[in-house]
């Protein structure tokens, strides 16, 4: 789907896709705001959402484009937690607005993928792991990980290793961002894909499953998956996850026979967002914390720090953002119709701006 959606731009970015862009998305639903509505029937805290909405008389561009902030926070993101505290300062006023949405991803993140591939290339090609010249500046951690996943080689092994890094250098990283970007000086939106793709990979890689399929059976299945996910895109939370786990099934040569240890990015999500709910409602509704939870005064102190003192203003937004989020833990908040007209208006204005 990202191929279908996302088209390169070999250019640097420095001006972001204004946030205002996305407001009629939030406009052209039978209610104004279609992302944080829960369902049916009587929702007492969206009433409340929607009167202090309509206390604050019209809105300026600039809460309107704060308001699309909080909407669209996301916490499928491999980047949640530290977005909401990007949105947290932006609702608090700061000038620097920058944010990375669906289908987006930070240089970092797609650094790590690069590397991830390198090393897939590199043990394919029989290249030590210790190869300056070939790595070039790849991670050595990445370099060590994916190495003692495939561990010894034989020809199936090698078969499956090369397969899954053609599955993985095809992989859209679109690094384009949204809002004011008042910190970073500019972006390269280039590489488009983890790596270069010659002409004739993809006859390479259907080549190669055939191969698999001839060898392995019926137990290919698995092993041919979308390297990353079916359908998520690299901004997924178990991108990375999923990647792992199909190199280390490699290694084994049986699916899932060896599972990684889960990174911070997958562990104690769900915590993190109650934790997270409970901040945001403190503040927007002057809840009590609950006092039996590890380190959530520290998050307090430093949610309410980026979202400043208290207005009106601010606390309807905090409650978009909080009404957003418990929307998602029960269930997409989002229509997937919704999220890819936002990637099609961005879409837009990088063919049309830059």
């Amino acid at each position: 789907m990202e191929h279908s959606l996302l088209s390169p731009h070999a250019c640097v970015q420095t001006c972001g896709i204004p946030l205002k862009r996305a407001l009629p998305l939030l406009r052209g639903s039978a209610y104004y705001d279609h992302n944080i509505r829960a369902g049916f029937g009587h929702d007492n805290m969206l009433d409340e959402i929607n009167r202090m909405q309509a206390s604050l008389g019209e809105l300026t561009d600039e809460q309107l484009e704060r308001r699309v902030a909080a909407d669209f926070c996301c916490i499928w993101r491999y980047d949640y937690p530290r977005n909401v505290r990007r949105i947290c300062e932006i609702i608090g006023g700061c000038a620097h607005t920058q944010l990375r949405l669906h289908y987006q991803v930070c240089p970092a993140r797609r650094k790590e993928f690069i590397d991830y591939a390198r090393a897939l290339q590199g043990w394919c090609g029989d290249k030590a792991p210790d190869d300056a010249h070939f790595f070039n500046g790849a991670d050595q951690g990445t370099i060590a990980k994916v190495y003692a996943f495939l561990g010894a080689k034989d020809g199936l092994k090698r078969t499956l290793a090369e397969r899954t890094y053609w599955g993985l250098a095809s992989r859209v990283m679109n690094c384009s961002f949204w809002g004011n970007n008042a910190r970073d000086p500019e972006t390269d939106l280039a590489p488009f894909t983890v790596h270069p793709l010659p002409s004739g990979w993809q006859a390479r890689m259907h080549g190669l499953e055939a191969d698999i399929r001839r060898e392995m059976g019926p137990a290919a299945r698995d092993f041919l998956c979308d390297v990353g996910g079916s359908s998520e895109p690299a901004c997924h939370f178990k991108f990375t996850r999923r990647v792992d786990i199909l190199v280390s099934s490699i290694g084994c040569l049986r699916w899932r026979g060896t599972l990684p240890s889960k990174d911070e990015l997958i562990t104690g999500r769900r915590q993190i967002t109650r934790d997270i709910l409970s901040v945001l409602a403190s503040y927007w509704l002057d809840e009590e914390l609950p006092d039996d939870r590890a380190g959530i005064t520290k998050l307090r102190d430093e949610l309410f720090g980026l979202l400043g003192k208290k207005d009106d203003c601010k606390r309807w937004l905090a409650g978009c953002l909080w009404k957003n989020i418990s929307v998602q833990t029960e269930r997409h908040a989002y229509p997937m119709r919704r999220w890819v007209e936002l990637v099609r208006i961005a879409e837009d204005f990088l063919d049309r701006e830059l």
